[in-house]
């Protein structure tokens, strides 16, 4: 159990590392950078992205779904180095049209340096396997930190030279070299070129349906970034960027957390047993009050982002970043929709119905890519408005799985959502006063802004505690004991 422990542990302080890190590259880029130097790198990361899903396949998910033989592991070895030559291929020619066709040089040098990646990330996609697989965890993160901070040493050292945009693909590249020359050097292990066909149809096979599900991740995350670039251009592809980031910033902090706590509460509800060794409660009791209370504590946060979200944006990033406030804003209405989705996977896994979730996944995304490419060029705004809309849609989906497959009472979270609902209008209304007072008396923005975070969270709260009491009811919103 202490193994476990410290396993588990030292996986979360290399993911803590790994989210300050990249969110402080972010912040310094967006600083240095131009709007639409930074919507380049976003366009063009966008588009690498998808090659790397490509090219790293789900090798790594193979090694650690069974045990391999040192001859097993050479021809998964052997297959991820063929799809990373092949990936850097066609990266490489995209680079040379680029140059050669459309006169773009920058765009293909950019796009020529960003192409190094995919060997080595597709390589490393076993290694990682392998250190999973043999249970080397803590290595593991050491590496990963390591290699994160050797990216952010690289990319803040061109920042200063003057690299520009050239600074965050090196930072990547190397960071990627060092995950994969650290986790070579710690297995020992080093990749004989060997392939049968039929070993190779095996991983094939497996590896389709892995790449199948990256693949329609990636195009929800990504096809703003992408349509918006290609029908407006590159400074509004970096305002929408630099919005999107900010409200991943606060959802990683509130997803993570939420998905692990899912899976430990709803496990343990369905594994509550009578005298007769049969359940006496379900997951979907569990998760009625497990979603009430995380709507109640995630909903403020959005909102309150979208309230303050031009003075944050001026204090962290400057004024030439104010186009994005308004996306901000907009975005993260959209993040309260999408928050139920954080406990569908585990409701589902544990009532048995997880089968009904991919074809779900796929119909959100599809509405969602649909809407992008329909509203961007009508403009920046007009696709977040979309955005917005698909996950409404999203939304109702997650209601119709977790109410009719996994036993969640919705109706039971939305009459408590009547507490926040009036909770949220008198922080609203505190903020939006508070503002008014600071820009009367000329008050410092950071200042402001702190004011009204701390005020209006007291506010949110008290609020709900004095409704909780006025009610009379035993079960707060903000608890979640049953």
């Amino acid at each position: 159990m202490p193994s476990v422990v410290g396993d588990g542990a030292s996986t979360l302080v290399s993911k803590i590392v790994s989210q300050v890190v990249q969110l402080l590259i972010f912040l310094v880029a967006a600083r240095v950078l131009e709007s639409e130097e930074f919507g380049l790198y976003a366009f063009s990361s966008a588009i690498v992205v998808m090659l790397v899903v490509v090219a790293e396949g789900g090798w790594g998910e193979f090694v650690m779904k069974a045990e391999c033989t040192e001859r097993e592991l050479d021809q998964i070895g052997t297959i991820s180095i063929i799809a990373g030559v092949l990936v850097t291929i066609v990266g490489l020619l995209a680079a040379a049209a680029a140059w050669l066709a459309f006169g773009r040089e920058h765009e293909a040098l950019l796009l020529a340096l960003f192409s190094c990646w995919f060997l080595p990330s597709s390589l490393y996609a076993v290694y990682d396997g392998l250190l999973v697989a043999r249970g080397m965890l803590r290595k593991q993160a050491v590496i990963r930190m390591l290699s994160e901070v050797s990216g952010l040493c690289v990319t803040m050292l061109g920042l200063w030279l003057g690299w520009n945009v050239f600074s965050l693909a090196a930072g990547r590249l190397v960071s990627q070299l060092v995950s994969l020359g650290a986790s070579a050097i710690v297995l020992g292990w080093r990749p004989q070129i060997h392939l049968t066909w039929a070993f190779a149809r095996e991983i094939l096979e497996f590896s389709s349906h892995i790449l199948s599900n990256r693949l329609i991740v990636f195009l929800r995350s990504y096809s703003g970034t992408l349509a918006i670039g290609s029908f407006l251009g590159l400074a509004e592809a970096g305002y929408y960027r630099v919005a999107e980031r900010i409200i991943a910033a606060f959802s990683e902090l509130i997803g993570e957390p939420a998905r692990m706590l899912a899976w430990t509460l709803f496990r343990r509800a369905t594994l509550v047993m009578n005298g007769e060794g049969r359940p006496v409660r379900d997951a979907g009791s569990s998760a009625t009050v497990f979603m009430t209370v995380l709507m109640a504590v995630s909903t403020p946060i959005y909102l309150g982002l979208s309230l303050i979200s031009a003075d944050l944006i001026d204090i962290v990033l400057g004024d030439k970043w104010a186009p994005a406030a308004i996306l901000v804003a907009i975005l993260s209405m959209k993040q309260v929709l999408l928050t139920p989705g954080y406990v569908t996977e585990a409701l589902l896994s544990l009532s048995g119905n997880i089968k009904r979730m991919p074809p779900t996944l796929l119909l959100n995304a599809l509405v969602s890519i649909s809407l992008i490419l329909v509203l961007a060029p009508f403009g920046v705004t007009a696709a977040a408005w979309g955005q917005c809309l698909a996950s409404l849609i999203s939304f109702l989906t997650s209601m119709h799985l977790q109410q009719n497959y996994g036993g969640l009472r919705w109706g039971k979270v939305i009459r408590k959502g009547g507490y926040v609902a009036i909770a949220i209008l008198l922080m609203a209304t505190a903020v939006y006063g508070l503002g008014y007072l600071a820009q009367t008396v000329s008050m410092r923005r950071i200042l402001t802004v702190l004011l009204q975070v701390v005020c209006g969270g007291g506010i949110y709260f008290g609020t709900l505690w004095i409704l909780e009491r006025i009610a009379g009811d035993r079960g707060s919103v903000l608890s979640i004991r049953q």
